[in-house]
């Protein structure tokens, strides 16, 4: 054989030699390391009371911390051993959802961080210099993957969080419109505040746009800092929100008005319209203003000129054209039984006026009355309801409450037991309107 030739089959053989020589040594590293990791994880639990937070945690979350960091401990191990990016989903496998949600994406790094630097620093105590220094380098690779790996973790957990919280608000609408007021205080736990004024808002947005419009919705209750509980119902979504947000009071309809108008000039507004309550004591006292919500956005299909952000109470007649037995027995109570109770001839001059298109020297006549005298009632009528019948939505909604008044519609049961109006068309609206019935 050359010389060359065996030159270069005794350098093969030394490399050889080396190479399984260092994968010994590795190996007796890493076993070190596992050796080691109870005592490395006391180590780095004490390390963890060095931080202010950590040590306001709850017994609970920390024991769970140091099975985290022990488990940890043997991912790092095998991370190093066959070198691959730190598997982080073995570390956090056992924990509990809640625990995990107590710490910020910053705390769990900082956790990791130290974790690190306490077995860099404590490596050479627990193994011998030569395995230390085969480790070492392999440590620092791993703190800064696992970094990295905590962030795609939490950005999971963040996802989670997010839909567990959508589900736990479109329950507490449900309990809303559905069940007691204790359901409707167990819902609200953690979803929102109780014993705060609240109204109730609502709209019917375009096909395929009600995650827009949620999103919207609480983007901008935390543009004012306002907690806020936003769920679909049917095709409608119905908002919760304080009465009063910041330094001004009762302006969910001015907060939300920015839903209603075009983004830019020629550009379709997210929704047509709006439609609010009046403000409520509490969310557990809400049912029935989430009730005349959903049936103000069936009835607002039939009222063209009261703009895009409208009050339920602005909506009553048609509300009880649409079946809502609680706007009749509201008319009859505003508007008929003040006149009734104050006497003077009150209800005549109504029906005088109603009788003659507002026209108060015809009405004088057919009293017969002084239409001087007629002029003072009307003066009663305007003070006492805040409506003068000479005026065509005003003489609409007086003639409304004195029918139901007379009639005892008002009375009369609900079509169903159902405080919930169904927002699906009816046969007698058209598809392209809102067409509640009464489930």
């Amino acid at each position: 054989m050359p010389a060359r030739d065996t030159l270069a089959v005794e350098v093969t053989l030394v490399r050889t030699a080396a190479g399984q020589a260092a994968k010994a040594d590795q190996a007796k590293a890493l076993e070190s390391l596992r050796r080691s990791i109870d005592s490395l994880s006391d180590a780095a639990l004490d390390a963890f009371g060095e931080m202010p937070w950590f040590r306001g945690l709850p017994a609970r979350t920390k024991s769970w911390i140091k099975i985290v960091v022990m488990n940890e401990l043997k991912v790092m191990a095998e991370d190093i051993a066959e070198p691959r990016s730190p598997a982080l989903r073995g570390i956090f496998s056992d924990a509990p959802r809640g625990a995990l949600q107590q710490l910020s994406l910053g705390q769990v790094v900082e956790l990791i961080r130290l974790t690190v630097e306490t077995v860099l620093t404590a490596v050479d105590d627990v193994m011998g210099e030569p395995s230390a220094a085969l480790v070492r380098g392999d440590l620092e690779r791993y703190g800064r993957e696992a970094a990295f790996a905590a962030a795609s973790v939490y950005a999971r957990v963040a996802q989670h969080r997010a839909r567990d919280g959508d589900q736990r608000q479109k329950l507490l609408v449900d309990a809303l419109l559905e069940g007691d007021e204790r359901e409707i205080a167990d819902r609200a736990d953690g979803v929102f505040p109780l014993g705060v004024p609240v109204r109730v808002a609502g709209a019917v947005p375009p096909v395929d746009a009600t995650e827009a419009m949620l999103r919207a919705m609480h983007r901008i209750m935390e543009t004012h800092g306002a907690p806020a509980c936003a769920a679909r119902r049917g095709p409608a979504v119905l908002l919760i929100a304080p009465a009063a947000m910041g330094e001004i009071r009762d302006n969910v309809p001015a907060a939300l008005d920015e839903m209603v108008r075009p983004a830019a000039p020629g550009d379709p507004a997210l929704i047509d319209n709006l439609v609010v309550s009046n403000p409520v004591e509490s969310i557990v006292a809400a049912r029935p203003a989430a009730t005349a919500v959903l049936f103000g956005l069936r009835a607002v299909a039939g009222q063209r000129t009261l703009g895009r952000v409208v009050g339920v109470d602005d909506l009553l007649p048609e509300r009880v054209l649409c079946g809502d037995r609680q706007a009749a027995r509201q008319l009859v109570a505003e508007y008929y039984d003040p006149l009734l109770a104050a006497g003077r001839g009150l209800v005549e001059t109504v029906d005088a006026l109603l009788a003659h298109d507002g026209s108060p020297d015809a009405a004088a006549r057919s009293l017969p009355v002084h239409v001087n005298t007629l002029r003072y009632r009307l003066e009663k009528v305007i003070s006492l309801t805040g409506r003068d019948p000479r005026r065509g939505r005003d003489a609409f909604v007086l003639r409304m409450a004195f029918i139901l008044a007379r009639t005892g519609a008002a009375i009369s049961p609900s079509p169903s037991p159902s405080p919930s109006p169904s927002l699906s068309p009816s046969p007698s609206w058209p598809a392209a309107g809102l067409g509640p019935g009464v489930q």
